[in-house]
Parts: structure tokens; C-alpha cells; sequence
């Protein structure tokens, strides 16, 4: 088990990058939203978000 949890630690700057990765997702999926926001049938609004995710984690 501590084989593990040697593995899984992360240090600082791993968590400083991590959190700014997860700032910029947030950002760029709620600006997707807002783009479809006005419309009445926001088709693609997912798609849009799925692109976003795998494009940041790739």
C-alpha cells in the first residue's frame, strides 16, 4: 500500500499546474456555454464541452 500511495503523491508545482489547467477547462467550457446560451435548441453544447476536455488532457 505505500507503493501507492508513493505513486500518487504530487508536489507543489505538479498541483499549481494542475490547478491552473483546471482554471483554464472551467473558462474555456463556460464560455462555450455562453456562446449557445442564446440560443432556443443549443445543439452541440456538449460536444463542445467533450472537445474541450480531451483537448486539455491530451
Amino acid at each position: 500500500m505505500s507503493d501507492l500511495s508513493e505513486q500518487s503523491s504530487l508536489d507543489e508545482d505538479d498541483l499549481k499546474l494542475n490547478q491552473a489547467k483546471l482554471r483554464r477547462i472551467r473558462e474555456r467550457i463556460l464560455k462555450a456555454e455562453k456562446d449557445k446560451l442564446h440560443l432556443d435548441n443549443p445543439h452541440g453544447a456538449v460536444n463542445d464541452i467533450e472537445k474541450i476536455v480531451r483537448e486539455e488532457i491530451n
